[in-house]
């Protein structure tokens, strides 16, 4: 796993990312990385990276201690994954609080909550409007698993592809 969010403005092919600086504001974007919409974020991933399944997320909740069970499950889920993602946890995550910018489809794309939430994608879709993403936040031990609307714009984290 990347251990910072992902601030590139071109994909692997030099192709223009839309992606978001919290408010407008660049400094946001040098502090918390860039917010993009997920499909902007399936190519946010530098070559021999990719965006995590909710597969990939879920063996990391796995390995932080989450029932396996549970972690098939929606909703805030585990004893203190989110504890360990966030910046200072055990994980070496370091998952940063960066806010996110609603949808267009579904909602007006105002930018929501930077230092309570940090909201990730997956590559994982739910349907043809929805991804499934993960949220930590600032007062929660745990991680919330739901589907969103793929126009929000949430942070990036990559991993490896597997030689």
């Amino acid at each position: 796993w990347m251990a910072e969010n992902r601030k590139v403005t071109k994909d692997k092919s030099g192709n223009s990312l839309v992606s978001y600086c919290y408010s407008e504001k660049e400094d946001k974007c040098e502090e918390f990385g860039r917010l993009y919409p997920w499909d902007e974020a399936i190519r946010a991933c530098p070559e021999g990276w990719r965006l995590p399944t909710a597969e990939d997320w879920k063996n990391l909740e796995i390995e932080l201690g989450m029932d396996p069970l549970e972690a098939d499950t929606f909703g805030w889920r585990g004893t203190n994954p989110g504890t360990q993602l966030k910046e200072g946890g055990v994980s070496g995550f370091e998952a940063l609080l960066a806010g996110y910018k609603d949808g267009t489809v579904f909602w007006d794309g105002r930018y929501f909550d930077i230092g309570y939430y940090g909201s990730f994608w997956s590559a994982t879709e739910y349907d043809e409007f929805y991804a499934i993403a993960y949220f930590v936040y600032v007062t929660s031990e745990k991680v919330n698993k739901q589907k969103y609307d793929k126009t929000a714009a949430f942070s990036v984290r990559c991993v490896k592809v597997n030689p």
